[in-house]
């Protein structure tokens, strides 16, 4: 039985849609189109600086605006109500999180994620209530696949590796946590129903 579940954030407890910022923040870039500014962004350095709190987001604003010669009118408060639009909810995430609070296992978030997409967390009452602690990329300075961010989480909960059942929905991240020792599911919110798999797995 294991005593904790650990979920990813960005495509287990809410979907991920990059496509819904490129497309408005494009509108307002002379220099890059929206495929462009999508592949200037994710998968980059600049990305892996954002997300292990290397800079905040008004100095991330300043960087996109720089890279993709965003016109002067476009105001930091658009912008980030713009990137925040890239979270979507994930309504079969969020049953996870309450079946797997109705099972009595502790629960857990540990994210690669910025600052700017970790507050939405806490504009959904179900994200924000559930788990008892949240391990984010951007506050640790680490990102997955780096195993320093699962033994981090270790650290803190003073659980052992057996204990827990690890979430993603990448499986080179479900890997890493094997390495550790912990059971990991490879979650696709296309195929899965997430309640039920851990109906399967806690009980």
């Amino acid at each position: 039985m294991y005593k904790a579940v650990i979920f990813d954030f960005g495509n287990v407890l809410c979907g991920v849609e990059r496509g819904n910022f490129v497309r408005k923040a494009a509108r307002h870039a002379r220099a890059m189109d929206a495929e462009a500014l999508l592949n200037a962004l994710w998968g980059t350095e600049l990305e892996y600086e954002f997300e292990t709190g290397k800079f905040d987001s008004h100095e991330y604003f300043r960087r996109v605006q720089a890279l993709a010669d965003l016109d002067p009118a476009y105001s930091y408060e658009q912008f980030v109500e713009d990137y925040k639009s890239i979270i979507v909810p994930n309504p079969d995430g969020e049953r996870g999180l309450e079946t797997a609070a109705g099972l009595g296992v502790r629960m857990f978030v540990l994210s690669n994620t910025s600052f700017l997409h970790a507050s939405v967390i806490f504009d959904n009452e179900v994200l924000g209530t559930y788990p008892e602690l949240y391990m984010l990329s951007y506050k640790l300075g680490v990102m997955k696949p780096d195993l320093r961010i699962w033994k981090r989480l270790l650290e803190y909960t003073r659980l052992e590796p057996a204990d827990c059942l690890y979430v993603d929905d990448i499986e080179e991240y479900c890997e890493a946590a094997r390495s550790l020792g912990m059971s990991a599911f490879c979650y696709d919110f296309r195929v899965h129903d997430l309640s039920q798999e851990l109906k399967n797995m806690l009980q």
